[in-house]
């Protein structure tokens, strides 16, 4: 490659590739006139608005991103320089920033093919608000990196006290040494000056590759960056200006950690939705910038005249509060958390005993309703006749409703190494005072399912609620082998009555879920907690006619060759099934149009 970032052979559409400086990279866009434009041959422009996504995303993510097609083993160092801008999208100038969940403008993206799972980035470069941060991640060797299983390890080693400066380029040069087995690194200078320098485990034992651009949850304002002058440099060549080791490899050095107050960066409830009534309870999450310390107990104030107390999570990035509903609460059609109460003696505090910053605590929660009226049984009736007494009635005993569950696809496909499929679920009941669930049976150890929130459950025997249910189902598979294996899901849901604790359940429906045999060329993407996705080019197979593939960039040639010989398969079949009546022009015709022989159609129609 060359040192200048010289843009060439461009092209703005998706699964596309061209050149930055000699490194081939792969288009990853919603194929829009906006999403990727070249203003001149050193810049890259990249735009987003909400609904935004890849092909291979869901709603819940806004992109634009080009990806390095080729992977940098582990233990190889990296040198990058570029110039990053952020253009203003606010009142006076200003550059505004709501996504809840995360906003990636650069990251070294894992080899997730090789993992087997969807991981986040092993270092990232990200805006919290309008506050540029640079985050890094590791696991142990040998253990799962997937967010779900607990392993890795995430470490804020610098946050910009300063908003950045729209309109303005940013000179940013990164080293790195991706290793979670010895001699790992990061450092970065911005503007000349370095803010990071760590040493110390990185990533997961896999190779990685530049990706850069905007990756963000959805978020209703239009958001641009620019980038200009990118160079890539590995090996040797990426080590000739290296720093020299600090003396306290694992404790990054000042400015790397600034005296940045922690903040609120995400608010839940669960439930989330529906009507809570005297004595359920409500559990309240605070999720801040970085990991915090609680001294004595916190309270939130609620819209309902009630508060929530803090019950656990100091020394963690997130902190957990439960409220119980009460005749004396305030019926509401949405609970709201208005402040966060601090009484005498009680903070909430970083490792440097700076306080958080709780503002961003104030939530509502539509959908979440308040009854201050508790379920009872009805009352006995009345004696009809005053001059014949009778006796009352023993109390009416409160009946549970057999709920309705709804399956739009009792069949489903779903491909291997991360692909995903809704699985189509509803629940409904006619008595709201119901708690309705619906357990699912028989998931195979390389499926899992994923609620609208980001929860993951795996296992054989699994029971989500009613609005786990209803925020969508996800199915995702991580088969890896060359069979074609069939699961059988068993779906039952239930009701039980909260009073009497009375039980009802549907008759069970089943969902048989095939996962083909994955193609040397063939996978699917999934994202999270920042995504399983892979970086793909512009050859895609035909047999996409059922259900959606893609091919992978790296392994395209190889594609081609798979489609010639299943070409030949397909024409000894044709043969074998002809009348006898072997038209020579018709064979010329076909062989000479490759596409129609992975058609699944032209092996069912007569060819006679």
């Amino acid at each position: 490659m060359d040192t200048t970032g010289t843009i060439t052979s461009f092209s703005s559409a998706p699964m596309t590739r061209f050149s930055i400086g000699g490194d081939s990279y792969g288009v990853q866009d919603a194929s829009t006139s906006y999403s990727l434009t070249n203003p001149d041959p050193q810049t890259l422009r990249f735009e987003v608005k909400q609904g935004d996504y890849a092909w291979y995303d869901s709603s819940s993510v806004d992109r634009s991103e080009v990806s390095g097609v080729n992977n940098i083993p582990g233990g190889t160092p990296i040198a990058l320089n570029y110039q990053f801008m952020v253009e203003p999208n606010g009142p006076n100038g200003s550059f505004v920033n709501t996504a809840d969940g995360w906003f990636i403008v650069g990251q070294m993206h894992n080899d997730d093919w090789s993992s087997g799972v969807g991981t986040s980035p092993p270092f990232a470069i990200q805006l919290v608000g309008n506050h540029l941060q640079i985050v890094a991640r590791y696991v142990q060797p040998g253990q799962d990196p997937s967010n779900g299983a607990g392993n890795v390890q995430m470490l804020t080693l610098w946050t910009d006290p300063n908003p950045i400066q729209t309109g303005v380029y940013n000179n940013i040069q990164i080293q790195a040494d991706v290793s979670n087995t010895g001699g790992g690194y990061l450092k970065v200078s911005i503007n000349g000056t370095q803010v990071v320098n760590y040493s110390g485990p990185l990533g997961y034992g896999q190779a990685t590759n530049w990706e850069y651009g905007i990756y963000r949850s959805s978020a209703p304002e239009t958001v641009a960056v620019d980038y200009r002058n990118m160079t890539l440099l590995t090996g040797a060549a990426a080590t000739s200006t290296q720093p020299t080791t600090p003396t306290q490899p694992t404790t990054p050095t000042t400015p790397t950690t600034p005296n940045v107050a922690p903040t609120v960066t995400q608010v839940a409830a669960s439930p989330g939705t529906g009507t809570e009534h005297v004595g359920d309870v409500v559990t309240l999450t605070l999720t801040l910038s970085e990991a915090v310390t609680v001294t004595g107990k916190p309270t939130l104030s609620l819209n309902d005249g009630a508060s929530a107390t803090y019950v656990g999570g100091s020394g963690t990035s997130t902190l957990t509060f439960q409220t119980t509903v009460a005749s004396t609460n305030t019926n509401t059609s949405a609970l709201a958390i208005t402040g966060v109460n601090l009484a005498s003696g009680v903070s909430i505090t970083d490792s440097g005993g700076l306080a958080a910053n709780l503002s961003g605590a104030v939530k509502t929660f539509s959908g979440l309703q308040i009854s201050n009226t508790p379920i009872m049984p009805t009352q006995p009736t009345t004696p009809t006749t005053p001059t014949t007494p009778t006796t009352p009635t023993t109390p009416s005993t409160p009946t549970v409703t057999t709920p309705v569950l709804s399956v739009a696809d009792s069949s489903l496909w779903v491909a291997g190494r991360g692909g995903h499929v809704d699985l189509g679920t509803t629940l409904s009941t006619t008595d709201p005072n119901d708690k309705v669930s619906l357990n699912i049976k028989g998931l195979p150890k390389y499926e899992t399912i994923t609620t609208g929130d980001g929860t993951t459950f795996r296992g054989g025997d699994i029971t989500l609620t009613s609005a786990q249910v209803a925020s969508g189902l996800t199915l995702t598979s991580y088969y890896r082998g060359n069979a074609h294996p069939v699961a059988t899901l068993t779906l039952t849901a239930s009701a039980k009555d909260p009073v009497t604790g009375a039980v009802t359940s549907a008759t069970p429906q089943t969902i048989t879920v095939t996962d083909p045999r994955p193609s040397a060329t063939s996978g699917s993407t999934t994202n999270q907690d920042h995504g399983l996705h892979h970086h793909l080019g512009s050859g895609s197979s035909t047999l996409a006619a059922t259900a959606p593939q893609t091919t992978s960039l790296a392994n395209y040639d190889t594609a081609k060759g798979s489609q010639a010989s299943h070409s030949f398969a397909l024409l000894n079949q044709y043969l074998a099934g002809s009348s006898g009546r072997v038209d020579g022009g018709q064979i010329a015709a076909a062989i000479s149009n490759g596409a129609a022989w992975v058609q699944n159609a032209f092996l069912t129609k007569p060819h006679h």
